[in-house]
Parts: C-alpha cells; structure tokens; sequence
C-alpha cells in the first residue's frame, strides 16, 4: 500500500470537501435543493406540543397528557397540560401541535456514523446524506473517524441547514499503525512521543472524540488515552493489537463495534467465527468492562449486513436500502466480492451463528450492568443512513434490552457519549428543542420509532417526508 503525504493528502481532501459546502460548488442538484419545510433564515417561531405523551429519558417512562413548551429553538418548559396547555399565557401566539394520541421522544442520535469515509468511494459528499437521517428523526449524528478538514465543512453546512440535517459531532482521523488500515482517514502514530502534538491538533480543531484504531500497540494507545482526558476528549477503540481488557484497564470511555470484544474470546485467534462466550476468559473480559464503566456500542446493524448479506434477501433486499442513493448503492454491490472472500467465506450456517453469538454477547454486556450505547457505523453496505437507526435499536431488544433502555440510549446515553447532555438528550427546559413525534407507543413496541408524525430540529416543525424529499436518488 503506498504512503500518503499526510499534508498533500489532508489539504487534497479539505478542498475535494470544500465544494460541498461552501455554495454547495458546482453540484446543480444540491444547488436546486429547497428547505423540506417553511424559511429556515429567520428563528423558528414558539411552539407547544399540546397534551403529549412525553418520554422521560432519565426514568425509562412516558409522562402521559404533557405539554412541551419551545421558544427560540430551545424547550422552555415541559409541565402536565393542566398546568401548560393552549389556554395558557406561557404558550400565547405559539404554533400549537394537538399532541393527543402522540409520543414525544428526544431527538435520536446515532453515536457510530462516519460522514467522508465509505461516501468517498461512493463518490458521494456527505452533505449529500444528511436528510436520510433528520427524515427518520436522527437530530444528531457522531462521527467516528472521517477526514478532520471535511467534516468541518459538512458539520458547517448541518448548521446552515437545520431544516434537512442533523447536528454533526467530529471525531479525530483513525489513530493507526504503519501504514493506516484506512489511508483515506487512516493517521500513524509511530511511538508515545508523536501522541501529544496530535492530540493538541486534534482539540483544536473542535474535535469530540479521538478514536484508536485496529494497528495501534498498547504503548501509544496508553498515552492516546492519557492526553485525550487532558484535553476534555472522550477517547473510543475498534481494537485488535491493542488489547481490549488492557485498553479498558488504561481508561478507554468507549469500545466500538461487539467484535472488539469477540475479537479476544475466539478458540481460534485466526478463526473469527470460533467465539467462545462460556469461557471463564469471557466472563472476566465483560465483567472488567461493568468495573470500570467503559462503555460498548455494538453497532450490531453492520455485522447483520456483512455477514449474511451474501445469501438472505430479507438482508439484501431490506426495504429500507431502496431510498437509498444509487451511487451508494452501487458501491455496495462493488464491495460484495471483497466481502464474500472476507466474512462470507464460510457457509451461512456458520455466519448464522457468529450472528446470534454477536446477539448474546450484546446480552451479556447489558445483564453485567455495561452502558450501551446505539450507533450503526452508516454509511457501510447494508447500513443505510437514518432507518438503519431505528433497525438497530430492533436488534437491541432481540438482545435483550428492555425498549425503554434502548430509547434512553438512543438519546441521553449517546449525548452523554458527547458531552452534550447539558444541550440534547431529553426532553427538559432549557435543552435544544431537537424531538421526534411518533403515532404509536414506542414502549409497547420497538419498531414504532419508525412510525414519525413530525421531527423538531432547533425548534422547528418538519414534515420527515418533506426532509427525505430533498435526499438524492443519484
């Protein structure tokens, strides 16, 4: 694998990512994209959601007949509607949403996307998928490893675009071994001294996360880590030279992906289907993860693609991949051969398994009290921006997470993965008015997240297949 110049390729990357904001430059099909509803120029006007049912994120519980008060893009008050309702003085001149027979979430967040990598071989911007995931009442998305300069851009242009995008939250470039596994997004830290000047870059770029990647020994790992909380950063793993128990003992906040966490239970080490969870090695590993409150986000939506998308068309030909944009698509199917040699080489029986091994271990990581966290690593194949959140939170409660801990997750648990509950993750005074409306009770069933009346972004109603509309088909 040839070496990238690390500043031709970081300047390359920011002016390729450039035209993606800056004008939207010299795309005719963005320059022709309208606001999914209303003039986002001006501040949104007050609004009440008038008799709700209201998720309460802290408790696990809706509040039933609740009214949710939101002035200047921010909720000023969330009271019974005997106290606030439309009669009262607090919600004069307000825009009034009858929120009988409606279930207020906070605005969901994806804690695993990445917004250059995977869209880059697409020979897609990332700008391009933000409405997929505000369509389906995803307010916030994490990046967990992208090109540092472009997401700036794209975080930049969500900012402008209320209306259709999320909020962006940045992560570092992949902190790698000798040649980066990823040299699009890939940056090599060769010993503990190279971490310190990275790390300062990194925070002064407004980064959220850095994240240590497969190729990264223990030593510089250790201090990654080190510097990291310095700075105020959360620091996550997808792990494999460093070990996961040593990384968890050296103050990891995150672990990415449940293989990081299988990955060091196989029988087998050349053998990844060989997990063997009723080892007294597997016990240990979870049970080091609950002592020190690292938390896990599984991301199981992208091992239920890669393993079994091969041969099942309910994977394959989920409905939820049709939306999706052609080009994306068509790099899905291009990475098909690749995968197949990979994780399809064994027979599907055999993938079946890992697949309900991958469940259980997400299981068995809840029941020992480890934090979950909800994050699908979209754009990869089969994981499509925006309703690949919703799938996920499904397979959750397949694992055995209760619906209400899943929706805490989804929302309170991934802001504070963050740092941002002070301004997302429930629905309370003074937190930014980022909501999802939903036509069915999410507690009784899951799979009603999917069922979205209106998505409140920065205090502004929006009609989700208003945001979708404006997503491209190309």
């Amino acid at each position: 694998m040839a070496v990238i110049d690390r500043r031709d390729f970081v300047r390359g990357a920011a002016l390729a990512g450039a035209g993606l904001t800056l004008g939207c430059g010299g795309d005719a099909r963005r320059a022709e994209r309208a606001p999914a509803t209303g003039d986002s120029a001006g501040p949104a006007p007050p609004l009440l959601i008038n008799r709700a049912s209201v998720f309460d994120a802290r408790a696990g519980a809706m509040l039933p007949n609740t009214s949710v008060l939101v002035r200047a893009g921010r909720i000023e008050a969330v009271a019974p509607a005997a106290e606030l309702n439309a009669d009262s003085d607090a919600a004069a001149g307000a825009t009034r949403i009858d929120g009988a027979g409606l279930f207020v979430l906070p605005g969901l967040i994806d804690a695993h996307v990445h917004v250059t990598h995977i869209l880059y071989q697409s020979h897609m911007t990332g700008d391009e998928v933000l409405p997929f995931y505000l369509g389906h009442g995803v307010t916030s998305i994490r990046s967990t490893g992208d090109n540092v300069p472009a997401q700036r851009l794209i975080e930049r242009y969500a900012a402008d675009h209320p209306e259709i995008a999320p909020n962006v939250f940045r992560c570092s470039f992949l902190i790698d071994g000798n040649p980066p596994w990823h040299p699009d997004i890939g940056w090599h830290l060769a010993s503990p001294a190279d971490v310190d000047p990275f790390v300062a870059d990194m925070a002064a770029w407004g980064v959220k996360t850095l994240k240590i990647y497969v190729g990264t020994e223990r030593e510089v790992g250790r201090r990654v880590i080190e510097a990291g909380h310095e700075y105020g950063l959360v620091v996550s793993g997808h792990l494999l030279d460093y070990h996961t128990a040593d990384a968890v003992r050296d103050g990891l906040d995150c672990i990415e992906h449940i293989y990081t966490v299988s990955n060091f239970l196989l029988d087998d080490p050349d053998d990844r289907h060989s997990i063997n969870l009723d080892s007294d090695e597997a016990r240990r590993l979870v049970d080091l993860i609950a002592e020190h409150g690292t938390r896990v986000d599984p991301t199981l939506m992208v091992f239920w693609g890669t393993l079994l998308f091969m041969d099942l068309p309910e994977v394959y030909g989920h409905p939820d991949h049709d939306p999706m944009p052609a080009r994306l698509k068509a790099f899905w199917d291009a990475d098909r051969e690749r995968r197949s040699l990979d994780w399809g080489a064994a027979p599907v029986s055999v993938r079946e398994e890992t697949w309900e091994k991958y469940l259980r271990l997400t299981g068995m990581l809840h029941e020992a009290g480890v934090q979950l966290l909800v994050g699908t690593d979209a754009p990869e194949p089969q994981v499509a921006p925006g309703a690949s959140l919703h799938h996920e939170m499904e397979f959750l409660v397949e694992a055995g997470m209760p619906a209400a801990e899943v929706l805490s997750a989804a929302t309170l648990e991934n802001a504070r993965i963050l740092k941002e509950d002070g301004n997302r993750g429930a629905v309370e005074a003074g937190l930014e008015a980022d909501l999802v409306l939903l036509e069915a009770d999410p507690l009784e069933d899951i799979r009603n997240t999917r069922h979205i009346r209106t998505v409140v972004r920065a205090g502004r109603a929006l009609d989700p297949a208003g945001i979708l509309a404006v997503a491209p088909t190309e």
